[in-house]
Protein backbone atom coordinates (compact mmCIF):
# COMPACT_ATOMS: atom_id res chain seq x y z
CA UNK A 1 0.00 0.00 0.00
CA UNK A 2 2.73 2.51 1.06
CA UNK A 3 4.81 1.60 -2.39
CA UNK A 4 1.10 2.33 -4.45
CA UNK A 5 0.91 5.89 -2.51
CA UNK A 6 4.44 6.71 -3.33
CA UNK A 7 3.99 5.42 -7.34
CA UNK A 8 0.83 7.65 -7.00
CA UNK A 9 2.73 11.01 -5.73
CA UNK A 10 5.39 10.53 -8.46
CA UNK A 11 3.33 10.64 -11.43
CA UNK A 12 1.07 13.77 -9.75
CA UNK A 13 4.55 15.37 -9.16
CA UNK A 14 6.13 14.69 -12.85
CA UNK A 15 3.09 15.60 -13.93
CA UNK A 16 2.80 19.16 -12.30
CA UNK A 17 6.24 19.67 -14.26
CA UNK A 18 5.43 18.83 -17.25
CA UNK A 19 2.98 20.57 -17.01
CA UNK A 20 5.17 23.96 -16.90
CA UNK A 21 7.56 22.81 -19.71
CA UNK A 22 7.30 24.50 -22.91
CA UNK A 23 7.53 20.77 -24.63
CA UNK A 24 6.05 17.62 -23.55
CA UNK A 25 8.21 15.83 -20.93
CA UNK A 26 5.65 13.60 -19.35
CA UNK A 27 3.82 11.07 -20.83
CA UNK A 28 0.72 8.33 -18.83
CA UNK A 29 -0.50 5.55 -20.75
CA UNK A 30 -3.41 3.14 -19.07
CA UNK A 31 -4.91 0.27 -21.62
CA UNK A 32 -5.50 -3.12 -22.59
CA UNK A 33 -3.18 -6.03 -22.46
CA UNK A 34 -3.10 -8.80 -24.22
CA UNK A 35 -0.45 -11.90 -23.54
CA UNK A 36 0.09 -14.92 -25.35
CA UNK A 37 2.20 -16.88 -22.85
CA UNK A 38 4.65 -19.84 -23.83
CA UNK A 39 6.36 -21.83 -21.00
CA UNK A 40 8.72 -23.93 -22.94
CA UNK A 41 7.82 -26.65 -20.64
CA UNK A 42 5.55 -29.29 -20.04
CA UNK A 43 2.88 -26.03 -19.27
CA UNK A 44 0.69 -25.58 -22.44
CA UNK A 45 0.83 -22.43 -24.41
CA UNK A 46 -2.01 -20.36 -22.93
CA UNK A 47 -3.20 -16.56 -23.37
CA UNK A 48 -4.17 -13.95 -20.58
CA UNK A 49 -5.68 -10.81 -20.79
CA UNK A 50 -5.55 -7.41 -18.53
CA UNK A 51 -4.57 -4.55 -18.53
CA UNK A 52 -1.54 -1.50 -17.86
CA UNK A 53 -0.18 1.36 -17.45
CA UNK A 54 2.87 3.42 -18.72
CA UNK A 55 5.09 6.51 -17.00
CA UNK A 56 7.17 7.88 -19.42
CA UNK A 57 9.83 11.21 -18.71
CA UNK A 58 11.41 12.43 -21.59
CA UNK A 59 14.54 14.06 -21.59
CA UNK A 60 14.40 15.44 -25.36
CA UNK A 61 11.88 15.12 -28.29
CA UNK A 62 13.58 11.36 -29.80
CA UNK A 63 15.13 10.06 -25.93
CA UNK A 64 12.47 9.09 -22.63
CA UNK A 65 12.22 6.84 -19.55
CA UNK A 66 10.18 4.71 -19.26
CA UNK A 67 8.14 2.31 -16.19
CA UNK A 68 5.53 -0.17 -17.12
CA UNK A 69 3.73 -2.16 -14.84
CA UNK A 70 0.26 -4.26 -15.61
CA UNK A 71 -0.78 -7.53 -15.37
CA UNK A 72 -3.29 -10.67 -17.23
CA UNK A 73 -5.10 -13.20 -15.81
CA UNK A 74 -6.44 -16.20 -16.78
CA UNK A 75 -8.14 -19.46 -15.36
CA UNK A 76 -8.32 -22.16 -17.67
CA UNK A 77 -4.85 -23.78 -18.74
CA UNK A 78 -5.48 -26.87 -20.74
CA UNK A 79 -8.89 -27.42 -19.03
CA UNK A 80 -7.41 -27.30 -15.69
CA UNK A 81 -8.89 -24.80 -13.54
CA UNK A 82 -5.57 -22.82 -12.59
CA UNK A 83 -6.25 -19.58 -11.41
CA UNK A 84 -3.13 -17.58 -12.75
CA UNK A 85 -2.42 -13.84 -12.44
CA UNK A 86 1.35 -12.10 -13.78
CA UNK A 87 2.22 -8.68 -12.86
CA UNK A 88 4.89 -7.12 -14.51
CA UNK A 89 7.18 -4.05 -13.38
CA UNK A 90 9.73 -3.33 -16.04
CA UNK A 91 11.84 -0.17 -16.57
CA UNK A 92 13.84 1.25 -19.75
CA UNK A 93 14.76 3.52 -22.44
CA UNK A 94 12.39 4.38 -25.12
CA UNK A 95 13.03 5.95 -28.70
CA UNK A 96 10.13 8.27 -30.54
CA UNK A 97 10.05 9.27 -33.90
CA UNK A 98 7.76 12.63 -33.36
CA UNK A 99 7.30 13.92 -37.09
CA UNK A 100 3.40 13.80 -37.27
CA UNK A 101 0.26 12.68 -35.87
CA UNK A 102 1.97 8.99 -36.54
CA UNK A 103 4.72 8.66 -34.00
CA UNK A 104 6.02 5.10 -34.09
CA UNK A 105 8.14 4.33 -30.99
CA UNK A 106 10.96 1.58 -29.55
CA UNK A 107 11.46 0.53 -26.66
CA UNK A 108 13.70 -2.11 -24.32
CA UNK A 109 12.61 -2.94 -20.77
CA UNK A 110 13.95 -4.53 -17.76
CA UNK A 111 12.77 -5.74 -14.30
CA UNK A 112 10.24 -8.77 -12.72
CA UNK A 113 7.51 -10.70 -13.27
CA UNK A 114 5.32 -12.08 -10.36
CA UNK A 115 3.37 -15.07 -10.92
CA UNK A 116 0.30 -16.38 -8.79
CA UNK A 117 -1.18 -19.50 -8.75
CA UNK A 118 -4.31 -21.21 -6.83
CA UNK A 119 -6.31 -24.22 -7.48
CA UNK A 120 -9.42 -25.51 -5.30
CA UNK A 121 -8.34 -29.43 -3.36
CA UNK A 122 -11.26 -31.23 -2.58
CA UNK A 123 -10.59 -34.97 -0.16
CA UNK A 124 -11.25 -37.16 2.85
CA UNK A 125 -8.67 -37.96 5.61
CA UNK A 126 -8.31 -42.10 5.62
CA UNK A 127 -7.33 -43.60 9.12
CA UNK A 128 -4.16 -44.66 9.59
CA UNK A 129 -2.42 -41.86 7.54
CA UNK A 130 -1.01 -38.36 8.81
CA UNK A 131 -3.27 -36.20 10.01
CA UNK A 132 -4.70 -33.14 8.07
CA UNK A 133 -4.45 -29.75 9.73
CA UNK A 134 -7.00 -27.27 8.40
CA UNK A 135 -5.41 -23.13 8.77
CA UNK A 136 -5.46 -21.63 11.99
CA UNK A 137 -6.80 -25.06 13.77
CA UNK A 138 -4.12 -27.17 15.92
CA UNK A 139 -7.21 -30.05 15.83
CA UNK A 140 -6.59 -32.81 12.93
CA UNK A 141 -9.77 -33.26 10.41
CA UNK A 142 -11.26 -36.44 11.52
CA UNK A 143 -11.05 -39.62 9.07
CA UNK A 144 -14.06 -39.68 7.00
CA UNK A 145 -14.78 -36.16 7.12
CA UNK A 146 -14.58 -34.64 3.84
CA UNK A 147 -11.63 -31.40 3.74
CA UNK A 148 -11.93 -28.40 0.65
CA UNK A 149 -8.92 -26.03 0.50
CA UNK A 150 -7.95 -23.72 -1.96
CA UNK A 151 -3.94 -24.55 -2.95
CA UNK A 152 -1.34 -21.64 -3.44
CA UNK A 153 2.20 -20.87 -4.97
CA UNK A 154 3.87 -17.59 -5.97
CA UNK A 155 7.13 -16.69 -7.37
CA UNK A 156 9.15 -13.40 -8.89
CA UNK A 157 11.33 -13.67 -11.38
CA UNK A 158 13.65 -11.83 -14.09
CA UNK A 159 11.26 -10.63 -17.17
CA UNK A 160 12.54 -8.48 -20.34
CA UNK A 161 10.27 -6.62 -22.40
CA UNK A 162 11.72 -5.30 -26.30
CA UNK A 163 9.20 -3.66 -28.81
CA UNK A 164 7.36 -0.84 -29.78
CA UNK A 165 4.04 0.85 -31.18
CA UNK A 166 2.33 3.61 -32.99
CA UNK A 167 0.29 6.61 -31.41
CA UNK A 168 -1.50 8.54 -33.28
CA UNK A 169 -2.18 12.11 -32.12
CA UNK A 170 -5.88 13.44 -31.59
CA UNK A 171 -4.88 16.40 -30.04
CA UNK A 172 -2.40 17.96 -27.92
CA UNK A 173 -2.55 15.73 -24.89
CA UNK A 174 -4.61 12.90 -26.32
CA UNK A 175 -2.64 9.96 -28.63
CA UNK A 176 -4.39 7.20 -29.39
CA UNK A 177 -2.42 3.99 -29.23
CA UNK A 178 -3.39 1.48 -32.10
CA UNK A 179 -0.70 -0.64 -31.78
CA UNK A 180 1.79 -1.83 -28.83
CA UNK A 181 3.86 -4.91 -29.71
CA UNK A 182 6.14 -6.86 -27.65
CA UNK A 183 8.34 -9.93 -26.84
CA UNK A 184 7.86 -10.53 -23.25
CA UNK A 185 11.00 -12.62 -21.79
CA UNK A 186 10.37 -13.99 -18.31
CA UNK A 187 12.58 -16.81 -16.23
CA UNK A 188 9.65 -18.72 -13.86
CA UNK A 189 10.42 -22.08 -12.05
CA UNK A 190 8.86 -25.28 -13.33
CA UNK A 191 6.70 -26.47 -10.49
CA UNK A 192 7.35 -29.93 -11.05
CA UNK A 193 11.48 -29.44 -11.50
CA UNK A 194 11.90 -26.39 -9.49
CA UNK A 195 14.45 -25.39 -11.92
CA UNK A 196 14.24 -21.80 -13.98
CA UNK A 197 12.94 -21.75 -17.49
CA UNK A 198 12.80 -19.08 -20.19
CA UNK A 199 9.30 -18.31 -21.27
CA UNK A 200 8.55 -16.79 -24.42
CA UNK A 201 5.64 -14.73 -24.34
CA UNK A 202 4.20 -12.19 -26.61
CA UNK A 203 2.23 -9.06 -24.68
CA UNK A 204 -0.25 -6.86 -27.51
CA UNK A 205 -1.38 -3.51 -25.86
CA UNK A 206 -3.82 -0.84 -26.88
CA UNK A 207 -5.51 2.38 -25.70
CA UNK A 208 -5.00 6.07 -24.68
CA UNK A 209 -1.73 8.15 -24.08
CA UNK A 210 -1.52 11.14 -22.08
CA UNK A 211 0.59 14.08 -22.82
CA UNK A 212 2.23 16.93 -20.28
CA UNK A 213 3.47 20.10 -21.32
CA UNK A 214 5.11 19.83 -24.94
CA UNK A 215 4.37 23.16 -27.30
CA UNK A 216 2.36 26.40 -26.29
CA UNK A 217 -0.92 26.45 -28.20
CA UNK A 218 -0.89 29.68 -30.46
CA UNK A 219 -2.09 32.78 -29.17
CA UNK A 220 -5.50 33.88 -30.92
CA UNK A 221 -4.49 36.24 -34.05
CA UNK A 222 -5.10 39.80 -32.83
CA UNK A 223 -8.42 41.73 -34.12
CA UNK A 224 -7.68 43.36 -37.99
CA UNK A 225 -7.54 46.59 -37.41
CA UNK A 226 -10.79 48.75 -39.05
CA UNK A 227 -10.55 48.86 -42.79
CA UNK A 228 -9.85 52.62 -44.29
CA UNK A 229 -12.10 54.56 -46.07
CA UNK A 230 -12.29 53.57 -49.69
CA UNK A 231 -12.89 55.04 -53.22
CA UNK A 232 -13.68 53.28 -56.62
CA UNK A 233 -11.56 53.42 -58.98
CA UNK A 234 -12.61 53.13 -63.17
CA UNK A 235 -11.25 49.80 -63.41
CA UNK A 236 -14.16 48.96 -60.91
CA UNK A 237 -11.48 47.81 -58.18
CA UNK A 238 -10.75 49.45 -54.77
CA UNK A 239 -8.22 51.60 -52.91
CA UNK A 240 -7.94 53.47 -50.01
CA UNK A 241 -8.98 57.21 -50.40
CA UNK A 242 -5.33 58.56 -50.16
CA UNK A 243 -4.11 56.43 -52.57
CA UNK A 244 -3.61 56.51 -56.34
CA UNK A 245 -6.51 54.07 -58.58
CA UNK A 246 -4.02 51.58 -60.47
CA UNK A 247 -3.43 52.39 -64.11
CA UNK A 248 -5.74 50.78 -66.56
CA UNK A 249 -4.65 48.71 -69.46
CA UNK A 250 -5.48 49.64 -73.13
CA UNK A 251 -6.89 47.50 -75.24
CA UNK A 252 -5.00 47.99 -78.42
CA UNK A 253 -5.28 47.05 -82.00
CA UNK A 254 -3.55 47.52 -85.33
CA UNK A 255 -5.30 47.38 -88.37
CA UNK A 256 -3.98 47.29 -92.03
CA UNK A 257 -5.71 46.64 -95.13
CA UNK A 258 -2.81 44.51 -96.37
CA UNK A 259 0.41 42.99 -94.86
CA UNK A 260 2.39 43.47 -98.42
CA UNK A 261 2.84 46.01 -101.03
CA UNK A 262 5.22 46.57 -104.00
CA UNK A 263 7.57 49.35 -104.82
CA UNK A 264 5.61 52.86 -105.22
CA UNK A 265 2.71 51.59 -102.86
CA UNK A 266 1.42 52.64 -99.42
CA UNK A 267 -0.43 50.97 -96.68
CA UNK A 268 -2.29 53.43 -93.86
CA UNK A 269 -1.89 51.57 -90.45
CA UNK A 270 -4.20 52.67 -87.78
CA UNK A 271 -4.78 51.80 -84.35
CA UNK A 272 -7.68 51.21 -82.40
CA UNK A 273 -8.28 50.82 -78.49
CA UNK A 274 -7.04 54.36 -77.54
CA UNK A 275 -8.24 57.05 -75.67
CA UNK A 276 -8.51 60.12 -76.95
CA UNK A 277 -5.95 62.24 -75.20
CA UNK A 278 -2.87 59.78 -75.91
CA UNK A 279 0.37 60.10 -77.40
CA UNK A 280 1.77 58.05 -80.36
CA UNK A 281 4.97 57.01 -81.24
CA UNK A 282 5.57 55.12 -84.77
CA UNK A 283 8.83 53.51 -85.71
CA UNK A 284 10.13 51.60 -88.68
CA UNK A 285 12.96 48.98 -87.78
CA UNK A 286 13.68 50.79 -84.66
CA UNK A 287 13.94 54.38 -86.16
CA UNK A 288 11.38 57.09 -84.97
CA UNK A 289 9.12 58.27 -88.30
CA UNK A 290 6.12 59.50 -86.83
CA UNK A 291 3.67 60.60 -84.01
CA UNK A 292 0.34 61.00 -85.89
CA UNK A 293 -2.63 58.73 -84.66
CA UNK A 294 -2.17 56.59 -87.92
CA UNK A 295 0.70 56.38 -90.27
CA UNK A 296 1.34 55.75 -93.88
CA UNK A 297 3.80 53.39 -94.96
CA UNK A 298 5.19 53.56 -98.41
CA UNK A 299 7.19 51.74 -100.62
CA UNK A 300 8.71 54.24 -102.62
CA UNK A 301 12.58 53.64 -101.95
CA UNK A 302 12.81 50.48 -99.55
CA UNK A 303 14.39 47.42 -100.55
CA UNK A 304 12.58 44.92 -100.84
CA UNK A 305 11.80 42.42 -97.64
CA UNK A 306 10.43 42.46 -94.34
CA UNK A 307 9.80 45.76 -92.03
CA UNK A 308 8.78 45.56 -88.45
CA UNK A 309 6.49 48.64 -87.47
CA UNK A 310 6.35 49.29 -84.30
CA UNK A 311 3.63 51.48 -82.38
CA UNK A 312 3.83 52.92 -78.45
CA UNK A 313 1.05 54.83 -76.79
CA UNK A 314 0.84 56.37 -73.61
CA UNK A 315 -2.44 58.05 -71.92
CA UNK A 316 -2.74 59.89 -68.58
CA UNK A 317 -4.46 56.78 -65.90
CA UNK A 318 -3.02 54.27 -68.78
CA UNK A 319 -0.26 51.48 -68.81
CA UNK A 320 1.93 52.33 -72.10
CA UNK A 321 1.40 49.64 -74.32
CA UNK A 322 3.49 48.44 -77.88
CA UNK A 323 2.26 46.64 -80.43
CA UNK A 324 3.93 45.84 -83.74
CA UNK A 325 3.34 44.56 -87.38
CA UNK A 326 5.61 43.55 -90.30
CA UNK A 327 5.34 44.85 -93.54
CA UNK A 328 6.78 43.13 -96.57
CA UNK A 329 7.83 45.06 -99.47
CA UNK A 330 7.74 42.28 -102.53
CA UNK A 331 10.37 42.60 -105.23
CA UNK A 332 9.43 43.28 -108.95
CA UNK A 333 9.49 40.10 -110.74
CA UNK A 334 9.16 39.78 -114.37
CA UNK A 335 6.19 37.51 -116.05
CA UNK A 336 7.03 34.03 -117.24
CA UNK A 337 5.31 31.46 -119.52
CA UNK A 338 6.06 29.21 -122.30
CA UNK A 339 5.95 28.92 -125.75
CA UNK A 340 4.69 26.05 -128.03
CA UNK A 341 5.13 25.75 -131.72
CA UNK A 342 2.85 23.10 -133.63
CA UNK A 343 4.57 21.08 -135.60
CA UNK A 344 7.93 20.87 -134.63
CA UNK A 345 9.77 20.17 -137.41
CA UNK A 346 8.44 21.24 -141.10
CA UNK A 347 9.48 21.54 -144.40
CA UNK A 348 10.90 24.30 -145.96
CA UNK A 349 7.95 26.65 -146.84
CA UNK A 350 5.26 24.76 -144.37
CA UNK A 351 3.84 27.37 -141.45
CA UNK A 352 3.68 26.76 -137.73
CA UNK A 353 0.95 27.40 -135.33
CA UNK A 354 2.39 29.30 -132.03
CA UNK A 355 0.84 29.11 -128.58
CA UNK A 356 2.24 31.38 -125.74
CA UNK A 357 1.12 30.82 -122.50
CA UNK A 358 2.47 33.20 -119.68
CA UNK A 359 1.73 33.99 -116.10
CA UNK A 360 2.06 37.42 -114.73
CA UNK A 361 5.06 38.10 -112.37
CA UNK A 362 5.32 40.63 -109.17
CA UNK A 363 4.49 43.80 -109.04
CA UNK A 364 4.30 44.14 -112.16
CA UNK A 365 0.43 45.26 -113.03
CA UNK A 366 -1.61 43.24 -116.07
CA UNK A 367 0.11 41.96 -119.19
CA UNK A 368 -0.18 42.99 -122.58
CA UNK A 369 -0.39 40.64 -125.58
CA UNK A 370 2.78 38.12 -126.91
CA UNK A 371 4.85 39.68 -129.26
CA UNK A 372 6.99 36.59 -131.75
CA UNK A 373 9.86 37.57 -133.63
CA UNK A 374 11.90 34.17 -135.17
CA UNK A 375 15.82 34.50 -135.80
CA UNK A 376 14.42 33.54 -140.01
CA UNK A 377 11.64 33.64 -141.53
CA UNK A 378 8.23 35.67 -140.94
CA UNK A 379 6.05 35.57 -137.80
CA UNK A 380 1.93 36.73 -139.06
CA UNK A 381 -0.44 36.69 -135.55
CA UNK A 382 0.12 33.32 -134.46
CA UNK A 383 1.70 31.39 -137.05
CA UNK A 384 4.93 31.16 -138.07
CA UNK A 385 6.25 30.69 -142.35
CA UNK A 386 9.27 29.01 -143.06
CA UNK A 387 9.31 30.30 -146.66
CA UNK A 388 11.77 32.68 -146.26
CA UNK A 389 14.21 30.43 -144.20
CA UNK A 390 17.55 30.63 -146.67
CA UNK A 391 18.97 27.44 -147.60
CA UNK A 392 22.30 26.53 -149.64
CA UNK A 393 20.90 26.77 -153.21
CA UNK A 394 24.46 25.17 -154.40
CA UNK A 395 23.58 22.34 -152.15
CA UNK A 396 22.32 18.99 -153.11
CA UNK A 397 21.46 17.15 -150.35
CA UNK A 398 19.11 17.77 -147.72
CA UNK A 399 19.62 21.07 -145.49
CA UNK A 400 18.77 21.65 -141.86
CA UNK A 401 18.17 24.70 -139.99
CA UNK A 402 17.38 25.65 -135.99
CA UNK A 403 14.93 28.76 -135.83
CA UNK A 404 14.64 30.24 -132.72
CA UNK A 405 11.42 31.97 -131.76
CA UNK A 406 10.85 33.92 -129.21
CA UNK A 407 7.72 35.49 -127.51
CA UNK A 408 8.00 38.38 -125.33
CA UNK A 409 5.34 39.77 -122.93
CA UNK A 410 5.34 43.00 -121.31
CA UNK A 411 3.35 44.66 -118.03
CA UNK A 412 4.24 47.64 -116.29
CA UNK A 413 7.57 47.42 -115.57
CA UNK A 414 9.19 44.95 -117.07
CA UNK A 415 8.82 42.08 -119.94
CA UNK A 416 9.36 38.15 -119.58
CA UNK A 417 10.34 36.03 -123.07
CA UNK A 418 9.91 32.53 -123.55
CA UNK A 419 11.19 30.38 -126.32
CA UNK A 420 10.87 27.64 -128.78
CA UNK A 421 12.78 25.87 -131.18
CA UNK A 422 11.65 24.60 -135.12
CA UNK A 423 13.21 22.49 -137.02
CA UNK A 424 13.09 23.66 -140.70
CA UNK A 425 14.34 20.81 -142.90
CA UNK A 426 14.55 21.64 -147.02
CA UNK A 427 14.78 17.90 -148.45
CA UNK A 428 17.43 16.75 -151.31
CA UNK A 429 17.14 17.35 -154.75
CA UNK A 430 16.56 14.84 -157.37
CA UNK A 431 19.62 14.58 -160.12
CA UNK A 432 19.25 14.72 -163.24
CA UNK A 433 21.33 12.71 -165.69
CA UNK A 434 21.70 12.54 -169.41
CA UNK A 435 18.86 11.30 -171.25
CA UNK A 436 19.22 7.38 -172.90
CA UNK A 437 18.47 8.05 -176.54
CA UNK A 438 16.71 5.03 -178.57
CA UNK A 439 16.68 4.88 -182.51
CA UNK A 440 14.05 5.26 -184.24
CA UNK A 441 10.96 2.35 -183.14
CA UNK A 442 13.65 0.28 -180.88
CA UNK A 443 13.36 0.07 -176.99
CA UNK A 444 16.73 -1.49 -176.43
CA UNK A 445 19.23 0.90 -174.41
CA UNK A 446 22.76 0.81 -176.94
CA UNK A 447 25.61 0.92 -175.03
CA UNK A 448 25.95 4.61 -175.19
CA UNK A 449 22.79 4.60 -172.79
CA UNK A 450 24.53 1.66 -170.75
CA UNK A 451 27.26 3.95 -170.18
CA UNK A 452 25.05 6.45 -168.55
CA UNK A 453 23.25 3.97 -166.11
CA UNK A 454 25.99 1.62 -165.28
CA UNK A 455 28.98 4.51 -164.85
CA UNK A 456 26.92 7.13 -164.15
CA UNK A 457 24.52 6.43 -162.39
CA UNK A 458 26.02 3.60 -160.36
CA UNK A 459 27.76 6.49 -159.16
CA UNK A 460 24.77 8.10 -157.32
CA UNK A 461 23.70 4.34 -156.22
CA UNK A 462 26.53 3.02 -154.33
CA UNK A 463 26.83 6.57 -152.32
CA UNK A 464 22.90 6.34 -151.11
CA UNK A 465 21.38 2.95 -151.47
CA UNK A 466 18.17 4.73 -150.14
CA UNK A 467 17.90 6.54 -152.89
CA UNK A 468 15.33 6.23 -156.03
CA UNK A 469 16.10 5.76 -159.58
CA UNK A 470 13.30 7.47 -161.95
CA UNK A 471 12.88 6.32 -165.66
CA UNK A 472 10.47 8.32 -167.40
CA UNK A 473 9.87 6.58 -171.34
CA UNK A 474 9.35 8.66 -174.59
CA UNK A 475 8.20 8.56 -177.97
CA UNK A 476 7.98 10.69 -181.05
CA UNK A 477 4.81 11.42 -182.73
CA UNK A 478 5.88 9.13 -185.53
CA UNK A 479 6.14 6.01 -183.47
CA UNK A 480 2.68 7.02 -181.54
CA UNK A 481 1.24 3.71 -182.76
CA UNK A 482 3.54 1.64 -181.40
CA UNK A 483 1.34 1.72 -178.05
CA UNK A 484 3.71 1.06 -174.88
CA UNK A 485 6.90 1.84 -176.33
CA UNK A 486 7.75 4.52 -174.10
CA UNK A 487 7.28 1.91 -171.15
CA UNK A 488 9.17 -0.58 -172.80
CA UNK A 489 11.73 1.55 -173.65
CA UNK A 490 12.03 2.58 -169.18
CA UNK A 491 11.51 -0.85 -168.38
CA UNK A 492 15.04 -1.99 -170.23
CA UNK A 493 16.56 0.97 -168.67
CA UNK A 494 15.45 -0.41 -165.11
CA UNK A 495 16.42 -4.11 -165.92
CA UNK A 496 20.15 -2.95 -166.71
CA UNK A 497 20.40 -1.59 -163.50
CA UNK A 498 18.48 -4.33 -161.51
CA UNK A 499 18.34 -7.86 -162.86
CA UNK A 500 21.89 -8.58 -161.01
CA UNK A 501 23.27 -10.54 -163.84
CA UNK A 502 25.95 -9.71 -166.74
CA UNK A 503 26.60 -6.46 -167.06
CA UNK A 504 23.50 -5.29 -165.36
CA UNK A 505 23.71 -4.25 -161.83
CA UNK A 506 21.79 -4.99 -158.60
CA UNK A 507 20.28 -2.27 -157.28
CA UNK A 508 16.73 -2.85 -156.19
CA UNK A 509 13.49 -3.12 -158.52
CA UNK A 510 11.43 -1.53 -155.20
CA UNK A 511 13.32 1.68 -155.30
CA UNK A 512 12.88 2.14 -159.33
CA UNK A 513 9.87 4.17 -160.54
CA UNK A 514 9.18 3.90 -164.08
CA UNK A 515 6.56 6.48 -165.79
CA UNK A 516 5.63 6.96 -169.36
CA UNK A 517 3.91 9.93 -170.82
CA UNK A 518 4.01 9.63 -174.97
CA UNK A 519 5.02 12.06 -177.13
CA UNK A 520 4.96 14.45 -174.38
CA UNK A 521 7.75 16.79 -173.62
CA UNK A 522 6.71 16.53 -169.66
CA UNK A 523 7.63 19.68 -169.03
CA UNK A 524 11.44 18.61 -168.57
CA UNK A 525 14.23 20.03 -171.15
CA UNK A 526 16.01 17.03 -173.23
CA UNK A 527 19.73 16.71 -171.99
CA UNK A 528 21.25 15.33 -175.03
CA UNK A 529 24.07 12.33 -174.74
CA UNK A 530 25.92 11.32 -177.36
CA UNK A 531 28.67 8.95 -177.27
CA UNK A 532 30.79 9.09 -180.68
CA UNK A 533 33.30 6.66 -179.68
CA UNK A 534 31.33 3.64 -179.04
CA UNK A 535 31.06 0.85 -180.40
CA UNK A 536 27.25 0.11 -181.05
CA UNK A 537 25.76 -2.78 -182.69
CA UNK A 538 24.27 -2.24 -186.33
CA UNK A 539 20.90 -0.16 -186.22
CA UNK A 540 21.26 1.18 -182.60
CA UNK A 541 23.90 3.95 -182.99
CA UNK A 542 21.83 6.92 -182.61
CA UNK A 543 23.36 9.96 -184.43
CA UNK A 544 23.54 13.93 -183.40
CA UNK A 545 22.37 15.18 -186.04
CA UNK A 546 19.01 13.22 -185.97
CA UNK A 547 16.26 15.72 -185.14
CA UNK A 548 14.00 13.29 -184.25
CA UNK A 549 16.14 11.75 -181.21
CA UNK A 550 15.30 14.30 -178.63
CA UNK A 551 11.74 12.81 -178.54
CA UNK A 552 12.81 8.96 -178.28
CA UNK A 553 14.79 9.62 -174.92
CA UNK A 554 13.95 8.14 -171.37
CA UNK A 555 14.88 10.77 -168.71
CA UNK A 556 16.94 9.63 -166.06
CA UNK A 557 16.43 10.79 -162.29
CA UNK A 558 18.26 9.65 -159.03
CA UNK A 559 16.22 10.88 -155.82
CA UNK A 560 18.24 10.82 -152.61
CA UNK A 561 16.66 9.01 -149.88
CA UNK A 562 15.57 12.73 -148.06
CA UNK A 563 14.70 14.23 -151.35
CA UNK A 564 11.54 14.63 -152.82
CA UNK A 565 10.48 13.26 -156.69
CA UNK A 566 10.66 15.92 -159.65
CA UNK A 567 7.43 17.39 -159.79
CA UNK A 568 7.13 16.35 -163.68
CA UNK A 569 6.75 12.57 -162.02
CA UNK A 570 3.56 11.54 -162.30
CA UNK A 571 1.32 8.18 -162.73
CA UNK A 572 4.66 5.92 -161.71
CA UNK A 573 4.84 2.46 -161.12
CA UNK A 574 7.66 0.52 -159.13
CA UNK A 575 9.30 -1.83 -161.92
CA UNK A 576 8.97 -4.77 -159.29
CA UNK A 577 4.92 -4.35 -159.80
CA UNK A 578 6.03 -3.90 -163.53
CA UNK A 579 7.64 -7.32 -163.68
CA UNK A 580 11.07 -6.38 -164.69
CA UNK A 581 12.72 -9.29 -163.25
CA UNK A 582 11.10 -10.90 -166.30
CA UNK A 583 13.53 -9.12 -168.77
CA UNK A 584 16.75 -10.45 -167.61
CA UNK A 585 20.07 -8.74 -168.22
CA UNK A 586 18.99 -6.59 -171.81
CA UNK A 587 22.11 -7.19 -174.13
Amino acid sequence: MKKTLCLAALAVLVATIASAQDYPRAETFAGFTYTRANSASNVPAFSANGGGGQLAVNANKWVGFVMDIGAVHNGNINSKQLDSTFTNFLFGPRISLRYSRLRPYFNVLFGGMHAGTSVDVSGVPVAGTLPVYLPGSTTPVPPGQAVSLRATASQTSFAMATGGGLDIKINRHVSFRAIGLDYLMTRLQNLRTANDNNQHNLRYTTGFNFTFGGEAPVPPPPPPPPPPPMKACPDGSSVPAGAPCPLRNMDLQMTSKQAELCEGGIVTLTPAGAPQDATYQWTVEGQPTSTAPSFDFGGTGREPGAYKVVLTVSAPDYNPVTTSTNITVRAYRAPSGTLEATPQEVMAGEKVNLAANFTPGQCGGSLRQPVFTASEGTVTGTQFDSSEVRFDPAATSEQRKTVTIVAKVADDKGSGTAQATVLVKKPALAKRLPDIVFPDSSARVNNCGKRVLLEELKTFLESDPTGKVVLVGHLSEKEAAKAGLDQTRALNAAAVISAGNGICYGFPASQILVGAVGAADNGVDYQSHFCGSTQELPGSLVKESESEARYRRVEVWFVPGSGVLPASVKDYKDAVSLSVSALGCPR
